[in-house]
């Protein structure tokens, strides 16, 4: 009976001791493997160099310094767990100050990595801040998809791409595509207007480009050569000799300008119809296509003064050409590329017939070209073909005509001659599609010559008159 009395009373000594030291480590367990939705809605969880707050949140690795954090946190979390064991209570709260140490740690990371726009949120307000966020279940797993990032990161919403992006602004402020929104037809008007006029008189696509140039060149590229008349009731630059009846293409315009504004009314300017009308002038004549930037604006002033020092003349040096060139902000070989203008068209004979009459000058015409000029002539009006060779095809026989004393006009000619451009005539004679792939490029910088854009100028419904 006694030796029963003994096994009970060590059973229950036993278990005395056991219980508590069962309480204890139940008590004591790391909070971080807990979920208690009193303290977060958040669960953190790691794995591999991965941290995620939640299955339904962006995956984002961790740094080497991250993993450094994390380590040095669980030695630290071992060495408070064996001080747990040894002092109870005080151990367990004061674990649970370094818990909130630990979260607060958390928050820090986080907040660096939003400041190097990694921007991630695994910690919300409180449950009625989680029910009005939403989060799209396809984002997990470090997929970023554009739609999922904007709804978590509604401080970084970046606009869509979409297929129709806006070009920046080139050449004084034009823009490429500049009408593709306020008159997205207007491109296809002017081209078919062209093809029109060239079927019935081949003649006008060398004459609308050299329309073009006497407009830029002369208080820029504003549409003023197209004005008959101006609100001051001076004369206008059309009616300069210079211009008069050797310049044509106005019917045209004012058919083309008449069908943009029954479509677009008041959208599309004369400026800019001439510049697009040109381009297409040239490539039906067999350049290759080139984007030409819009956005012009109409002048209102046109004086026949203002014509005469502004333009080439067939009888000026090199010296002054480039003078001339660079004072419109265009360079040596600008000048040689837009002369090459010259493979179509035709030339005047009070132009060049001259050149035969100076013993000089008419050394530097090929004497077959010297019998067909005389030929030719009958009277000052009567016209040669600059390039009789391929007259209406846009080509660098041209340059080739030039280097053998081909050129009708004195101006072309002598190109030949002088050290800072005979390069660029043997260059473009030599090599077509690089004439071709600078051509364009030329020709844009013509067309930026003392632009009006913005609020400047008017858009002329009419390219005859200004607006009242």
């Amino acid at each position: 009976m006694a030796a029963k009395a003994r096994i009970v009373a060590t059973i229950l000594l036993v278990c005395a001791i056991l219980l508590p030291l069962l309480a204890s480590a139940f008590d004591n367990r790391p909070e971080f493997l807990e979920h208690d939705s009193s303290k977060t809605n958040v669960t953190i969880s790691g794995d591999n160099n991965i941290v995620r707050a939640n299955n339904y949140d962006l995956t984002i690795p961790r740094s080497d310094d991250e993993k450094r954090n994390e380590r040095s946190l669980k030695e630290k979390k071992k060495k408070k767990k064996n001080k747990k064991n040894k002092k109870g209570k005080k151990s367990h709260e004061h674990e649970h100050e370094h818990e909130h140490e630990h979260e607060h740690e958390h928050e820090h990371e986080h907040e660096h990595e939003h400041e190097h726009e990694h921007e991630h949120e695994h910690e919300h307000k409180n449950e009625h801040e989680d029910e009005d966020k939403t989060f799209d279940p396809t984002i997990g797993g470090g997929q970023q998809g554009t739609g999922g990032f904007s709804r978590l990161f509604p401080g970084y919403n970046v606009p869509p791409i979409t297929g129709e992006r806006e070009q920046p602004e080139i050449n004084g402020g034009l823009r490429e595509g500049f009408y593709q929104k306020t008159c997205p037809q207007a491109e296809q008007i002017i081209k078919d207007g062209l093809i029109r006029a060239v079927q019935n008189d081949y003649t006008i696509a060398a004459a609308i480009p050299r329309l073009f140039l006497h407009d830029c060149f002369v208080n820029g590229c504003d549409g003023s050569i197209l004005l008959d008349t101006t609100p001051s009731g001076e004369r206008v630059e059309k009616l300069s000799g210079t211009n008069g009846v050797t310049v044509k293409g106005f019917e045209l315009i004012d058919e083309i300008k008449a069908e943009l504004e029954e479509t677009c009314p008041g959208i599309v300017s004369c400026s800019d119809t001439l510049a697009y009308l040109s381009r297409d002038a040239f490539v039906a004549s067999g350049l290759p296509h080139y984007e030409v930037p819009g956005g012009r604006r109409d002048g209102t002033v046109s004086l026949e003064a203002n014509v005469a020092a502004n333009l080439p003349l067939p009888g000026d040096t090199v010296d002054q050409m480039i003078d001339l060139f660079m004072k419109k902000g265009l360079n040596v070989e600008d000048l040689v590329v837009l002369i090459g203008a010259h493979s179509i068209g035709v030339a005047h004979c009070f132009n060049f017939l001259y050149r035969l009459d100076e013993p000089q000058k008419a050394q530097n015409i090929d004497p077959r070209l010297g019998n067909v000029m005389r030929f030719t002539c009958t009277n000052q009006m009567s016209s040669l073909a600059f390039d009789a060779t391929t007259q209406y095809k846009m080509d660098s026989v041209f340059y080739k005509q030039l280097l053998m004393k081909r050129g009708l006009l004195e101006s072309d000619q002598i190109l030949t001659q002088d050290i800072r451009t005979r390069g660029f005539v043997q260059k473009f004679g030599d090599d077509e599609m690089g004439w071709f792939n600078k051509f364009g490029n030329a020709m844009n910088n013509l067309g930026s010559i003392e632009v009006l854009t913005g609020n400047q100028g008017q858009i002329r419904r009419q390219c005859r008159a200004v607006n009242l």
